[in-house]
């Protein structure tokens, strides 16, 4: 009888084991899809733009199934002014699927050492478990909001759905990934 229990606890154990593994071991992301380019607003519906977005890296989760990603996401024609050298992002998601996209920028001396930093916001990133579907509030760079920082905005701000092949589908998809953000709000 004592055998048996043995035997029992220990599959249990590696059991246990495999699953925690399985859960924490970084995921390979490797998404590359068309996206839809769309401003929010009725009085917008016209400025859809198909692109092309590229997003590459690690997901990792922790035992507390906090996640995050470390990686390049590169979008057609978007001009990221931070060196192409540092465009490797680290986004920490909240338990709603929400990130900031924050570009760390180091500038060198001739002798090697730091002259300086400064810190580039693209925008926040909302993302579903699996990491397939995903959508960008793109900051506006030309406003400010009350900090000094970028702001974007519910009304009128400026998205990137993937995959979406349509504004409409790219708003369904971001309602989706946003819905526990938003609290009942939906974009239009």
């Amino acid at each position: 009888m004592k055998k048996i229990a043995l035997i029992t606890i220990l599959i249990l154990l590696i059991t246990l084991a495999l699953v925690i593994v399985i859960n924490l071991y970084p995921k390979e992301i490797n998404l590359n899809a068309q996206g839809v380019k769309y401003r929010l607003g009725i009085e917008h519906k016209k400025t859809e733009k198909l692109v092309n977005v590229n997003i590459e890296g690690k997901l990792y989760k922790s035992i507390s199934g906090k996640r995050r990603f470390t990686g390049t996401i590169d979008i057609e024609g978007e001009e990221i002014p931070v060196p192409v050298d540092q465009r490797k992002l680290n986004i920490i998601f909240t338990n709603d699927g929400w990130g900031v996209m924050s570009y760390h920028i180091f500038e060198f001396k001739e002798n090697g050492g730091v002259a300086g930093t400064d810190i580039y916001q693209y925008g926040s990133i909302f993302i579903n478990n699996d990491f397939n579907k995903v959508s960008i509030l793109v900051s506006d760079q030309n406003q400010l909001n009350g900090n000094g920082g970028t702001a974007w905005g519910a009304e009128n701000g400026q998205m990137i759905t993937v995959p979406a092949s349509s504004r409409l589908e790219a708003i369904s998809v971001s309602n989706e990934l946003m819905e526990q953000f938003l609290k009942g709000y939906k974009l239009e």
